[in-house]
């Protein structure tokens, strides 16, 4: 019998590697340990065995799970950084809160203002372009792990629109608005530059993995570019590989 059916409006994959990745971040499966089985899994969210093996597949491209043949799936043992996907399309934040530290996110500046032309032709605009900018870092247990740059086409959003409202995860900020980016298109390059962080929890060695992506709904419009700086060692990045 199905005790915790998925009943929100996502695809029930996604819906189901989410429960999936909360419960490994609860500690109910261990490093090491290995899952229920699909029919098992099955039974227990009232899924299909496809939707079951779609969701332990984005969990292992993630690196969250490793499926070893004939064996069965189990819980990837973690390094001492966060751990994330590279094809993942989630908020910082998220992902922070999901692997159990309390993530705080600290404001340095939120405001209107024009994007400069080289801002204006990263949402394909060639003429004056409204943003919200925002400058921002992230805490994870009190540890800055990251710093970030994010412009928000304010042409899509309304008049009244207040940047200091914006607190946390610019997705769940832009869903109420109808607007879901559906795909990013992301560049990563390691960055050392001493100019980037801020604040007293800057890193003495100002090395970073740079995420650089651009945000677009479901139609191909750009909604949003952010670069984000990982602080060296405190993420850890996943790309799983396969012939």
């Amino acid at each position: 019998m199905a005790t915790s059916r998925l009943r929100d409006a996502r695809s029930l994959p996604v819906q189901l590697a989410d429960r999936l990745r909360e419960r490994i971040s609860n500690g109910d499966w261990e490093p090491g340990h290995r899952l229920p089985s699909e029919q098992q899994l099955a039974g227990e969210y009232g899924v299909s065995r496809a939707t079951v093996r779609s969701a332990l597949r984005r969990l292992a491209e993630s690196g969250l799970l490793r499926v070893r043949q004939g064996a069965g799936t189990f819980v990837t043992s973690h390094g001492g950084g966060i751990r994330a996907g590279l094809q993942d399309l989630r908020s910082t934040s998220r992902i922070i809160a999901e692997q159990g530290y309390t993530c705080e996110v600290v404001y340095r500046l939120r405001e209107h203002r024009l994007a400069t032309q080289e801002e204006a032709r990263r949402f394909d605009s060639t003429g004056p372009l409204r943003v919200v900018a925002l400058q921002r870092s992230f805490l994870a247990d009190d540890e800055v792990v990251a710093f970030e740059h994010d412009l928000i086409n304010a042409e899509a959003l309304p008049d009244d629109v207040d940047p200091d409202d914006i607190t946390g995860s610019v997705f769940e900020y832009l869903e109420p608005h109808g607007l879901v980016p559906a795909q990013a298109v992301a560049r990563v390059h390691a960055v050392h530059d001493p100019a980037i962080g801020w604040g007293p929890g800057q890193p003495d060695t100002p090395l970073y993995v740079c995420l650089d992506q651009v945000h677009y709904l479901v139609g191909g419009e750009p909604i949003s570019w952010s670069r984000t700086w990982f602080v060296e060692d405190k993420f850890e990045f996943v790309l799983v590989r396969s012939r």
